[in-house]
């Protein structure tokens, strides 16, 4: 029995373009966004997906909707949602760098991470709620083709832990806007993944 997940990063929001912190955030989805994704539904106009399950955000609900349309099941869960990030959410990266007291930076692979923001999320529990996502996939869906549309920062934690990664090691693995990733489970076992850039493309290029 072969389980495959997909999952999506959702389109372009005004914050991502003037890197500014979203979190748990509800930022709608730029006008660049919209425009991508509506194209990106193009590319995967062939595909067929049992479920989407999406996070409780408007910016993943919508990129979800643009891309399959109202003829699969839309299920929100709050186990896909964001990163807290804390004191640091509206704010630029520019605007925390001179956050006092001083915010704790690491450098993963070519990623930098905020350790330390006041009321911020550890990683440990964005890692923990990825568990429980794979979980629940595995449990309720096994054996079908599920979309995830979700967000950078959680994405790596669940594509580290679908890949057997560490949760510091899936700190170096960032996921573009509308980049899929499409993982192929025989049982328990990950049997192939693939990766395809989708923002502003209407065909899909694996």
């Amino acid at each position: 029995m072969h389980t495959h997940i997909y999952t999506i990063r959702h389109a372009k929001t005004s914050f991502g373009e003037e890197h500014r912190y979203a979190g748990t955030m509800d930022v709608p989805l730029s006008p660049r966004g919209l425009k991508e994704a509506k194209v990106s539904a193009r590319a995967l106009r062939n595909m067929k997906f049992d479920v989407v399950l999406t996070s409780m955000k408007i910016r993943a609900i919508d990129t979800a909707r643009i891309l399959v349309g109202d003829t699969t099941p839309l299920v929100s869960c709050h186990l896909c949602d964001e990163r807290n990030f804390g004191a640091m959410e509206g704010h630029t990266a520019l605007e925390v760098k001179h956050f006092k007291p001083r915010i704790l930076f690491i450098k993963v692979g070519n990623d930098t991470h905020s350790v330390n923001p006041l009321g911020g999320e550890p990683f440990e529990d964005v890692r923990e709620r990825a568990k429980r996502l794979r979980r629940l996939v595995f449990r309720r869906y096994r054996g079908s083709s599920i979309l995830i549309v979700s967000h950078g920062t959680f994405l790596q934690q669940f594509h580290g832990l679908l890949r057997g990664k560490s949760c510091i090691e899936s700190l170096a693995d960032w996921t573009s806007d509308l980049e899929m990733t499409s993982f192929t489970f025989s049982g328990n076992r990950l049997t192939e993944e693939r990766t395809a850039k989708l923002a502003g493309a209407d065909r899909l290029d694996w």
